[in-house]
């Protein structure tokens, strides 16, 4: 399986491994092959190693604290205490670590434990900093995609231009067609047609 990094974050990245949250999810960490995959085209490791079961569990629940700590507003809904203390624990452990060969070639080792460290060691960094404020919803409202907004506007409204935002400019140009289809239909016996 090919994963999706488009959020701008490792973090948010997993916590998108589970598609279309409220219409027709999609889990696509279904078992310790996906989370391999998802672990080395990450770029945590250059190889996962042994994955079981349990390691899935355990990243699925690392996964959902993460994304409702990053979808939580503040001023509605604060942030459950037990996800930030999962975050927390998670981030504490031993991280990936890369291992010189030789001049220009590191090889990055690790097992699943240490590679969930690294990602909630960034999901603390960006959660307890001031980049959370930077963290969007994606406008599909089909698509539950969070992504950090590094646009100097601060306007980004899709997760990936070319996905979600493809769809949304499809769509209002197959709108504007058919409104001037439309415009041009009742105009049509208003209007003399040209002398000839």
């Amino acid at each position: 399986m090919e994963f999706t990094f488009v959020s701008g974050h490792l973090a948010l990245d997993l916590a998108a491994t589970l598609t279309w949250r409220s219409t027709y999810p999609i889990e696509l960490l279904a078992g310790p092959r996906d989370l391999a995959a998802w672990i080395e085209q990450a770029g945590l490791v250059d190889m996962a190693g042994r994955v079981g079961e349990a390691d899935v569990e355990r990243t699925r629940e690392l996964r959902e604290a993460i994304y409702r700590t990053a979808s939580a507003n503040p001023l509605e809904r604060q942030p459950r205490a037990g996800d930030l203390r999962l975050i927390s624990r998670t981030a504490g452990g031993k991280q990936v670590t890369p291992v010189l060969g030789e001049l220009g070639h590191a090889v990055w080792r690790g097992n699943v434990d240490q590679a969930l460290a690294t990602v909630a060691h960034q999901a603390c960094v960006l959660l307890g900093g001031p980049d959370h404020r930077r963290i969007r919803a994606c406008a599909d409202a089909r698509c539950t995609r969070l992504f950090v907004d590094h646009s100097r506007s601060g306007s980004r409204r899709w997760c990936d231009k070319s996905t979600c935002g493809g769809r949304a400019n499809a769509a209002a140009y197959r709108q504007r067609r058919s409104q001037q289809g439309e415009l041009h239909g009742s105009l049509g016996g208003l209007v003399a047609p040209p002398d000839e």
